[in-house]
């Protein structure tokens, strides 16, 4: 499955026309980052609970694994240990990009972004998830009415 390409979620939603639109954390340069090259002493994303996406470039782009992290710091040292995940820098590089949520939001945004983006890599906790109230929110790269429209909105 491409980057670009949704296959619309079917759980749960939360008001169909809502969609949230997030900030997602870029570098200084303002671009999303290189996963194999984040460094987490320069980020201070130790102990910060976020969701996080990460992607593939490439000629034919795609959606890698989708986070609930309690621990950022951790989970991305487990993504770049990851060969499931790290498989993919050789197809145009990996990314990574992660946003904060409040507690009683960050399941229903982790379980709308599983759902949407149909991560290739997928991850043990999305079951526990699958039944969640949708919190729909604009995945990184979209734009507002681009994404509508890909989900037929």
């Amino acid at each position: 499955m491409g980057l670009f390409d949704f296959f619309g979620g079917g759980k749960k939603k939360k008001g169909s026309s809502e969609l949230l639109e997030v900030k997602w954390s870029k570098n200084a340069q303002g671009k999303f980052r290189r996963l194999p090259f984040v460094e987490l002493a320069k980020e201070n994303v130790s102990g910060v609970s976020a969701i996080y996406v990460i992607w593939h470039g490439g000629v034919k782009p795609g959606w890698v694994y989708v986070g609930l992290a309690d621990d950022l710091a951790m989970d991305i040292t487990d993504a770049k240990q990851s060969a499931d995940i790290m498989e993919y820098d050789m197809r145009g590089g990996v990314f990574i990009t992660w946003q904060t949520f409040q507690k009683d939001m960050a399941p229903g945004v982790f379980a709308f972004l599983t759902d949407v983006l149909q991560p290739e890599v997928r991850n043990p906790e999305a079951d526990m998830y699958r039944s969640q109230e949708h919190v729909r929110i604009l995945p990184p790269g979209y734009k507002k009415e681009a994404f509508l429209q890909l989900l037929g909105k």
